[in-house]
């Protein structure tokens, strides 16, 4: 029961961190954009700051902890990992891979980046390039998540 509600809890997590990045893509970049300027600022300023929080700050984590559990569940050693034994080690030591690169741009984007991102436009083009950049991993390392349910 308890891998039961652990995968729960890390599709949870990979669902808020990729679907938040969407929402703020489709959803809410789109309205922000039509606001005067000095709401649009307060507005990104804002929701990126609580996205931090519950994305970056705990969601990351979160998946980090329980991707460890379910790769103990899944009967994936650490030699099988490293050694790309099988396929399912292959596919899960890219995506353990994709995911630190999405840690590293997460903690760049949101603590440096985004937060001066009212600053210039070289900071606002930057943050949205790595957002993008960010969405990108997130959607391929759910890919790899679904190969992984079938054998890698």
């Amino acid at each position: 029961m308890i891998d039961i509600i652990v995968l729960t809890i890390h599709i949870i997590a990979a669902s808020f961190w990729v679907g938040g990045m969407l929402f703020m893509v489709l959803a809410l970049s789109p309205y922000v954009r039509k606001l005067p300027e000095d709401i649009k600022i307060k507005s990104y300023q804002e929701v990126g700051k609580n996205y931090s929080l519950w994305g970056t700050v705990i969601g990351l984590p979160v998946l980090f902890i329980t991707g460890l559990y379910n790769m103990h569940v899944m009967g994936v050693s650490w030699e099988d990992f490293f050694n790309f034994s099988n396929d399912y080690a292959s596919t899960l030591h890219h995506k353990v891979h994709l995911f630190f690169l999405t840690v590293i741009l997460a903690v760049i984007h949101d603590f440096y980046i985004g937060p001066r991102s009212h600053i210039n436009k070289k900071f606002r083009i930057s943050a949205r390039i790595i957002g993008v950049i960010n969405l990108v991993l997130g959607i391929s390392i759910l890919f790899l998540a679904a190969k992984l349910r079938y054998g890698g």
